[in-house]
């Protein structure tokens, strides 16, 4: 029972009730519902961008209609300032595996409460949070992905939830003013590539070949020289002709004949190597079979070169062996079980290539791809790779090498057959410099490699990252200028005159075994030391009037009789009688008892 039980009951109402609801003066002016722009959307065409700019004051438009637009009004859509074309800044979203736009840092997805801000010298995206916490409050003025440095000036904000009215659709100047881009400049840019594009040169020859059967065929069997458009076509139609013939060999077994297995063919392997499948997706894909279970069925388990003996959590099972068979000698001890591991080091690699346009300093890294870095530095250290030419070398992509046939066919791997990929996370194809492994497919990787001139994200998670260039930079320069033919064939030979291993971690001892080595040492040192002074080691002087005084002092010289405990701590020895025997024998005992008996014996 509260004392507002009957608040309800009242047969009234109140002025505000009459004032709002019932009755009383209501105001003539009607406000349209609010909306906010979201920020993935356009500010001139209100629909999900595709190719984002902003400007300073942080409105995202599509860089397709903000262009027409400024060469038509020349000011800004949303707060009608004058506005050029070169003051537009492109932005670089990042979207999760789901397509959710997030940020690169925290992977944290973007909603309509995030506070979202870009760099302006790199047009990134971030939420603010990732900004404040690493750059901010650290005072670190570069760029989370690329180092760049920037200033606070640089942040430009492009959703800010505590502040609603920043983009409110009624306030922009083009609804205002209801301006607007015809559909004709809409549709000749969708038909005309080169409309309102300044284009000169090679693009414009790219641009004019799009709608070509050359361009056609570009675009379906990837890019380099005519020597690879070659090996594709021909691995595609190969694939083709296979899938003909699974597909008629199905149709002539459809009256209920059990077929058997196919086995595997290169077929599969020109697949892999054109569709770049996963060894994930050529196990799901019963249809499509790929060179990934090929290539993981051949590189199977190799053999560990570089492997140490590691203590392992279970015994050797000896002592229960012996307990239940009469065929194994008796053991009554249980000991732990040794067993031979990959020796994976903690700790960077080293080497220096020396080619005819210069040395090239290499960071390898062996803690996260010791596999691949094990190959390569015993390849280094064998002489494999001396007097090995690099064979494809493509200006602004990569320049590959370590093959001693110099065809790209050959080379093998320490274990003579390939060896499984190492893909992580945290090695991936970004930089000028990175050092990755050539394949023909998953898990094909042997003793070619390639050094990139530039970002290659299209080859992460198909080839193994495994080190960079830290030092020669103006090498790879020169090597990058060196003239090359139809194939990708450098005209001017570049070759590995030498390699350098200034750092092998599969060869020095490991931190762990030193450490664990000094302390078996010492332990066995101070065990040493406590057995000094024991019983059999270095004993002392017995006696102290107990059953020891009837014992041999074999510590004592001889002729030196040992007195009692007192008179032996204190180094003074009792004077003995000339002739007396210094050992207790059976003569003295019985002389002792006898002496004993007479002292009892009444005198009469």
């Amino acid at each position: 029972m509260g004392k507002k039980q009957h608040s309800k009951d009242r047969m009234f109402i109140t002025k505000t009730e009459w004032a709002t609801e019932w009755g009383g003066a209501k105001s003539n002016e009607t406000h349209a519902p609010f909306k906010r722009l979201p920020f993935y959307c356009c500010a001139l065409t209100f629909t999900p961008f595709e190719n984002p700019a902003c400007t300073a004051d942080g409105s995202v438009f599509d860089i397709m209609h903000i262009i027409p637009y400024i060469r038509k009004y020349g000011k800004h859509p949303v707060t009608g300032a004058p506005l050029r074309p070169e003051d537009l800044i492109p932005l670089t979203f990042h979207k999760n595996p789901e397509g959710e736009f997030q940020c690169p840092v925290l992977n944290k997805v973007f909603t309509e409460f995030t506070h979202i801000v870009a760099v302006k010298t790199t047009g990134n995206v971030f939420c603010y949070e990732a900004i404040k916490e690493l750059n901010i409050k650290t005072k670190n003025w570069k760029e989370l992905l690329t180092d760049e440095p920037f200033t606070r000036e640089d942040l430009i904000t492009l959703q800010n939830p505590s502040t609603l009215d920043s983009k409110v659709l009624l306030d922009f100047d083009h609804v205002k003013n209801s301006l607007k881009i015809d559909d004709e400049e809409i549709k000749k840019m969708s038909s005309d590539p080169t409309y309102n594009i300044n284009v000169t040169g090679d693009i414009k020859q790219m641009l004019k070949e799009l709608g070509t059967e050359k361009g056609r065929q570009t675009a379906l069997l990837g890019g380099g020289g005519s020597k690879a458009q070659n090996e594709r076509a021909a691995a595609l139609a190969a694939i083709l002709a296979a899938r003909s013939r699974i597909k008629e060999d199905a149709e002539s077994n459809s009256n209920g004949e059990v077929k058997a297995p196919q086995a595997f063919s290169i077929v599969d392997a020109a697949s892999a190597a054109v569709h770049g499948r996963s060894a994930s997706a050529a196990k799901a894909s019963s249809s499509d079979k790929t060179a990934s279970r090929i290539a993981m069925h051949m590189a199977g388990e190799r053999d560990v070169v570089n492997a140490k003996m590691v203590k392992s959590r279970y015994t050797t099972g000896a002592a229960s062996r012996s307990f239940t068979s009469t065929s194994y000698d008796p053991v009554t001890k249980n000991e732990y079980e040794y067993i031979k591991v990959e020796k994976n080091p903690k700790k960077k690699g080293y080497v220096q290539l020396h080619t005819t346009h210069g040395d090239l300093n290499i960071e390898l890294h062996c803690d996260i791809a010791p596999r691949t870095c094990e190959n390569f530095i015993t390849l280094c250290e064998r002489g494999y790779y001396n007097g090995v030419a690099f064979h494809r070398n493509i200006r602004n992509f990569m320049i590959q090498g370590g093959d001693p046939t110099g065809t790209g066919r050959g080379g093998e791997s320490i274990w003579g057959k390939p060896f499984k990929d190492e893909l992580n996370s945290k090695l991936v194809h970004s930089g000028r410099g990175v050092v990755s492994m050539a394949n023909s497919g998953p898990h094909t990787n042997g003793s070619q490699f390639f050094i990139l001139y530039k970002s290659a994200n299209h080859l992460n998670f198909k080839h193994t990252v495994f080190g960079g260039v830290v030092g020669g930079l103006t090498t790879l320069a020169a090597m990058e200028k060196v003239p090359v033919d139809d194939n990708d064939l450098p005209l001017e030979e570049i070759k590995i005159t030498g390699v350098t291993v200034f750092v092998n971690p599969y060869s020095e001892p490991d931190e762990e075994e030193e450490k664990e080595k000094t302390e078996n040492d010492k332990a066995a040192e101070d065990e040493e030391n406590d057995k000094v002074g024991s019983w059999y080691s270095n004993p002392v002087p017995v006696g102290g009037g107990q059953v020891g005084k009837y014992l041999k002092a074999k510590s004592a010289p001889a002729g030196t009789a040992v007195a009692d405990g007192g008179m032996a701590e204190s180094g003074v020895v009792k004077k003995r009688k000339v002739g007396a025997s210094t050992e207790y024998g059976l003569s003295s005992l019985i002389f002792w008892s006898q002496r004993q008996a007479l002292k009892r014996t009444p005198i009469i």
